[in-house]
């Protein structure tokens, strides 16, 4: 399907545009800190049947239209670093970005979850030039420290797919661990 190749494309190039700023803010970071400061860097398109879930649960229409309007996380960037001073330093630097629009940030860090998960996300809008016009293409960015995505991938893995009754446990189990990786940190 044609459209939905150039939609593909369209995120694939938004993605490569947010990573050399990325790059270019963690060279700048790097050298004033004297270490690396990113230690990974990770992008995923969401697939369609992940996008007509979350439509679905928001209460919306399954559509291409409604998918591009409704959803800030269609395409989703994963900072990881060290400390959570890197978090919001790194954060700042992208907000300071002259072409990239601030649309919502979410500090799960100074505010955690009810699970215990944590993380920085900003949603912002990026131009993007195809075909000689320029749109604004949205992109949800995480930034976190290596404990927090630690954590993250635990907390997935406890509660993906669980029954409504092992949930509570789960629950529990995640803000002990939480708790650990928050002393860690």
């Amino acid at each position: 399907n044609l459209s939905n190749q150039k939609f593909l494309l369209k995120k694939e190039w938004l993605i490569q545009n947010v990573e050399f700023k990325l790059k270019m803010i963690d060279l700048e970071l790097s050298e004033l800190y004297n270490r690396t400061v990113m230690q990974k860097v990770e992008h995923r398109i969401k697939k369609a049947d992940s996008i007509a879930r979350k439509l679905v649960k928001k209460g919306y229409k399954v559509s291409f239209e409604n998918a591009a309007v409704r959803l800030n996380d269609i395409v989703g960037i994963r900072v990881v670093c060290l400390y959570s001073d890197d978090v919001y330093k790194i954060a700042e630097l992208l907000k300071k970005q002259k072409d990239f629009t601030l649309i919502k940030e979410k500090d799960y860090i100074k505010n955690p979850k009810k699970s215990g998960y944590q993380s920085l996300h900003l949603i912002m809008d990026v131009p993007l030039t195809y075909r000689f016009v320029t749109e604004a293409q949205r992109v949800e960015i995480q930034i976190r420290t290596v404990a927090m995505d630690f954590w993250a991938g635990v907390d997935n893995h406890i509660c993906y797919k669980k029954k409504p009754e092992e949930m509570k446990k789960a629950e529990a189990d995640l803000k002990n661990y939480s708790a650990v990786i928050s002393r860690m940190d």
